[in-house]
Order: structure tokens, then C-alpha cells, then sequence
């Protein structure tokens, strides 16, 4: 079919793929996690995944996000930032098994792909809107690493706006880490996966309105 460019006004060929269920099918599936000793991406696929995540919806096209990825030697000073973190939080004389999960989170998987929320606050579009945005890039990248069979999970931690994590990632004073996507060679199931295919994800979880 035809269509317009919405930015140019340019007639050119725009393709629609045709309504395809399994497709949506595919989206409820259970995701796999990665493999911690498994392979990260491609370079190739790296940039797939990266680039499908800036399909989100984003109001004013302001792009409000960027990337960090930690892969091979670079999960060592990730590690290390975390540790930093905790301590920050929890002063130096945190218990080593606690210190030792924490730096074990850089590990996880062969590749994390940090999530920097980069609002510009001098736009109309409200600032939590923008946020928004950059946190549905990290739904799109799990998606999008599930299509090209890989393991994928958005992980967190509490020392994501201490100090030592800011400067890892060389956040500017307006922006915000919201967490990090582990990308891997998918591992097996675990039970919790499992249970997941057959629980009820809307639970009475829908308020219909009007009539």
C-alpha cells in the first residue's frame, strides 16, 4: 500500500504486515531468562534488539533514553559500582554473603544493557511522560531478544541512584538508571516460569466502565 510520511509528507511504499494471532500468541508466551554462562548477542543482533527498543511510543519524538552495555571485562567494573552502591547505602561493614549477591547481579547473564532515563526538561512533554517512554524501551528490548531466541529479564537493584552507580554510568543530573536488561543465551525454565503459563495474569485485574 501507499501512505504518507507523517514527518516529510513524502508518498512512499509502506508495508503492513497482515493480522497474524500467533504473533500475539507469541507475546503471552513465558520469556526465558539467560544463562549465566551462555553468549551474549551478536553484534548484529545486539543492534537489533537496541534499535527495536526505540520503537516505543514517545510523545514529541524527543528520544528520552539512552543505552549502556555491560559485556565481558565491562560486567567486572559494573560489579564493582554495585558493591559501591551498597556500601554507600549500607556503610562498609555490609555482610559479605550480602556483598557478594550484589556484585553477583553483574554476572547474571553475558550481556546487560543499562536503562538511562534521559528526559529533557525543558520540553511541554511532562517530564514523568518521558520517563515513560524510556521504560517501555525496556519491555520492547525483552520482546524483541525473546523473538531472536534469546533469554532476556529487566532487573533491578536499590543502589541504582546512589552515588558510585550514577558514576558508573555517567548519568547528567536529569536523568535516572531504571534498571538494566541481562541478554543471554536462553536458560531451561525454572519451576516459577513454568507455574506462570498457567496462572490467570488478569485476575480480576479489569474494571469495565459505562454500560
Amino acid at each position: 500500500m501507499v501512505g504518507v510520511d507523517a514527518r516529510s509528507g513524502d508518498a512512499r511504499d509502506i508495508v503492513v504486515p497482515p493480522a497474524d494471532p500467533d504473533w500475539v500468541e507469541r507475546l503471552s508466551a513465558v520469556r526465558p531468562e539467560p544463562d549465566p554462562d551462555g553468549l551474549a548477542p551478536t553484534p548484529d543482533d545486539l543492534a537489533r534488539i537496541l534499535a527495536t527498543a526505540t520503537t516505543v511510543p514517545d510523545h514529541g519524538d524527543l528520544r528520552p533514553w539512552r543505552f549502556a552495555v555491560s559485556t565481558g571485562g565491562g560486567r567486572e567494573h559494573f560489579g564493582t559500582a554495585l558493591v559501591a552502591g551498597l556500601e554507600e547505602l549500607r556503610g562498609a561493614d555490609v555482610p559479605g554473603a550480602v556483598v557478594a549477591k550484589m556484585r553477583a547481579k553483574a554476572f547474571a547473564a553475558p550481556c546487560a544493557v543499562l536503562l538511562v532515563a534521559s528526559p529533557d526538561p525543558t520540553s511541554n512533554v511532562e517530564v514523568w511522560e518521558q520517563v515513560a517512554s524510556a521504560s517501555c524501551t525496556g519491555y520492547a528490548m525483552v520482546l524483541a531478544a525473546t523473538g531472536l531466541g534469546y533469554g532476556a529479564v529487566w532487573k533491578s537493584a536499590p543502589v541504582l541512584s546512589t552515588a558510585p552507580v550514577r558514576r558508573f554510568v555517567g548519568l547528567e543530573p536529569h536523568e535516572a538508571l531504571l534498571g538494566w536488561v541481562n541478554l543471554g543465551t536462553p536458560a531451561p525454565l525454572g519451576r516459577k516460569k513454568r507455574g506462570a503459563e498457567h496462572a490467570d495474569p488478569l485476575d480480576g485485574r479489569v474494571l469495565t466502565l459505562g454500560s
